[in-house]
């Protein structure tokens, strides 16, 4: 069991931000406009940090019993069904967020995404996760302004719950 949750909290502490950082550095390199936005106004820092885990979550799905018979859109849950939950694209819903599909680090429902999870299973590294994308985005702002996509196709890691890159390949 400790062991169990010493690989839980590497994997949940670890590989999802190093995720959020290249992901949203990707996102950002995509999408010159608001990467300038962010680079004139470290303010809105939080925001993008919470517009890039909507984009982009770094954990895509996650797994859940249900504990009840419960109505699941047009289908119902039964007590101990497993239910798949796609965070990715409950983060792109758009009854929730308008032009989901596009990067607005000015967005202003962007803290609702649920790459965090939510309730009882709410991350428990949240605020050092954001903290450290706040940090590491916001460097790389300031001390690399001439980052820059380098050619070549991007390689994703093969998981289909954690959503990251092998090498984000880059030049400056």
């Amino acid at each position: 069991e400790l062991l169990a949750t010493c690989r839980l909290l590497l994997t949940a502490g670890h590989e999802t931000t190093v995720n959020l950082i290249g992901n949203g550095s990707l996102a950002l390199l995509r999408n010159p406009e608001q990467r300038a936005m962010l680079a004139a106004d470290e303010s809105l820092l939080a925001n993008a940090v919470e517009e890039l885990l909507r984009y982009d979550s770094p954990v895509q799905l996650t797994m859940r019993f249900a504990s009840e018979d419960a109505p699941l859109g047009n289908q119902a849950a039964k007590r101990g069904d497993l239910v798949v939950l796609l965070l990715g694209a409950a983060n792109r819903d758009p009854a929730h967020f308008s032009n989901p599909q596009e990067l607005d680090i000015r967005r202003e429902n962007a803290g609702t995404h649920l790459s965090l999870g939510q309730g009882i299973h709410y991350c428990l590294g949240a605020p050092l996760a954001r903290l450290e994308g706040e940090l590491a985005i916001g460097a790389l702002l300031r001390r690399l302004p001439r980052l820059a996509l380098a050619e070549g196709e991007l390689e994703w890691r093969p998981n289909i719950v954690l959503r990251g890159l092998k090498s984000l390949p880059v030049t400056f």
